[in-house]
């Protein structure tokens, strides 16, 4: 009899839980044919990846490339964006980030772009820093009006404390640290490391490195037949969709001016092939709406973005509509390349919230309303 009422209490209530631990129901799932991505098939909040290569390649230029194209909104390498903060832990070189990321954020189009630059190491072997990192990160993801994150350190063995990457005790300390501030923050977070002597297809180090990742890539030199400078990125390991195409990039340099000797400076610049590259996949057909969120309204939601972003800058200044239209993000991307359309597109996106009363309008420009503002602040 108390069986009986034991079964029965089971299966009305709730189900037995496993060493205190709520089962998941593999019969009642659903893969989502839509998941949410930073970059589609390659990069996915909650999740971490490994990025290694040979020194001197263009392991940060290829990186600043990837932070500047997800802080903007914009399509990488034939596979499209959603854009989100950018937080880089540049042990090894902040200054050198500083300078790859340049050619891209220099632009007028990219003075919202949320990309930040830490010049210290942080302990991802310590797991009490990494859940202060953690709150750290989230209000800085939150302060940038981002839904999502990425989170770079650069690079491993710079940022694992006293561990050693060949052990496999520390290396696996390490990624569980790194997949709870990824989970945690709603973050991807990349790991920047080397490989061997000799080696090129994986990271140097503990084989967990590559196991106990989501996603694994790594960097190669094109061979003699394609332009000086051209190296590509192969991803080799991809737990959430399929492995996209190699993505090939120029690694050459971006004048900034001239020295005091009248001669002409560059700094390094990671330029992403077309995507009709032989080395790069084609463009992917753009992924339908979820539901609820048309594409007018995800415009709108975007101009207010910009214009909060720009009001945290200035204060209250009238911006140009077509300013405003250079520094749109994703929703714009598929008629970007149409001057009228654009222009018609962001006019109905303004129009839109002006009838919301969240922005205002006078012959200077548009500007976030003075309520609206308050809120910003």
């Amino acid at each position: 009899m108390s069986q009986t009422n034991h079964f029965k209490e089971t299966k009305n209530d709730c189900k037995p839980r496993i060493l205190g631990r709520r089962t998941i129901s593999a019969n009642t799932f659903r893969p989502n044919p839509d998941p949410d991505y930073i970059v589609q098939r390659f990069l996915f909040p909650g999740e971490v990846s490994m990025f290694a290569g040979p020194s001197n390649l263009g392991k940060s230029a290829i990186v600043a490339s990837i932070a500047a194209h997800v802080a903007m909104g914009r399509d990488f390498c034939g596979m499209h964006v959603a854009r989100a903060a950018v937080l880089i832990i540049a042990a090894e070189a902040p200054k050198g980030y500083l300078k790859r990321t340049y050619p891209y954020l220099s632009q007028n189009a990219a003075q919202t772009a949320p990309v930040e630059i830490l010049d210290m190491a942080v302990n991802l072997s310590d797991s009490q820093e990494i859940k202060q990192f953690a709150a750290d990160a989230k209000m800085f993801r939150e302060y940038n009006g981002c839904d999502d994150l990425l989170i770079v350190f650069d690079t491993l063995n710079l940022c694992m404390g006293d561990g050693d990457e060949n052990s496999s005790k520390d290396t696996s300390r390490v990624l569980a640290n790194a997949t709870y501030l990824a989970k945690t923050t709603n973050a991807h977070v990349l790991i920047v490391h080397h490989m061997g002597a000799g080696e090129t297809s994986r990271p140097r180090g503990s084989t967990t490195l590559t196991a106990n990742v989501d996603t694994g890539f790594t960097l190669h030199k094109a061979d003699e037949s394609q332009p000086d400078g051209t190296v590509f990125i192969r991803v080799n390991k991809q737990r959430e969709d399929t492995k996209p195409a190699p993505m090939a990039f120029q690694i050459k340099g971006f004048e900034i001016g001239r020295n005091r000797h009248d001669e002409i400076t560059t700094v390094p610049w990671a330029v992403p092939f077309e995507p009709s590259s032989s080395l790069v996949e084609e463009n992917r057909p753009k992924p339908a709406n979820k539901a609820g969120s048309s594409v007018s309204a995800q415009r709108s939601k975007d101009v207010l973005r910009v214009l909060t972003e720009l009001h945290r800058r200035d204060g209250g200044e009238w911006h140009k509509p077509k300013v405003i239209g250079e520094m749109s993000g994703e929703p714009f991307n598929n008629i970007r390349g149409n001057a009228d359309t654009m222009r018609k597109k962001v006019r109905a996106a303004l129009d839109a919230l002006l009838a919301e009363s969240k922005i205002e309008e006078s012959e200077k420009g548009v500007r976030l309303r003075a309520i609206e503002s308050k809120a910003a602040a």
